[in-house]
């Protein structure tokens, strides 16, 4: 990597934390690594489930990953996330395989992570300690005021998760 491309990483990873935006930690460890500041020893997130949007309602493309993060705690990770803006938009962990069946979601079977932060871009949601990974497997953008699902991802367990 060239010493101009490394001086334009750092430069902004200084100006994101000088603007107060949080930086998660797998971003700022991939960047020290790619940028040979850290060993791979040392400890990151674990992913243990990821799936791609679908559209439903919405034209909708991006990604949801589920981190355990060295803590203990886990997050829902959307990346690249694009979506229709709409009203009222709400992040839900869904029973069963498929959040595209919203008759889970109208009778109640789902777990909200909040409102959505953006249609648009990187965003992560911590999940509750008590969650079962198991019977949540599948993820919604759902708008609360028009009972409309815009996309859904699967979350199969990633290889190598202990089940």
């Amino acid at each position: 990597m060239s010493k101009q491309t490394m001086r334009g990483a750092r430069m902004l990873l200084v100006a994101v934390t000088a603007l107060g935006v949080s930086t998660p930690v797998w971003a700022r460890q991939d960047m020290a690594m790619k940028h040979g500041e850290m060993s791979q020893h040392e400890e990151g997130p674990t992913r243990l489930r990821s799936g791609l949007f679908k559209g439903l309602a919405h034209e909708t493309s991006g990604s949801a990953s589920v981190y355990q993060l060295p803590d203990g705690r886990r997050v829902l990770r959307l990346e690249e996330l694009h979506t229709s803006n709409g009203p009222d938009l709400h992040v839900y962990l869904v029973e069963g395989d498929a959040a595209s069946d919203d008759a889970a979601i109208k009778a109640g079977r789902f777990v909200s992570l909040g409102a959505l932060k953006g249609n648009i871009g990187n965003q992560n949601y911590e999940l509750p300690a008590d969650l079962d990974l198991d019977r949540y497997r599948s993820v919604s953008i759902w708008c609360k005021r028009f009972g409309v699902n815009f996309a859904a991802a699967p979350l199969p367990a990633s290889s190598g998760e202990a089940s």
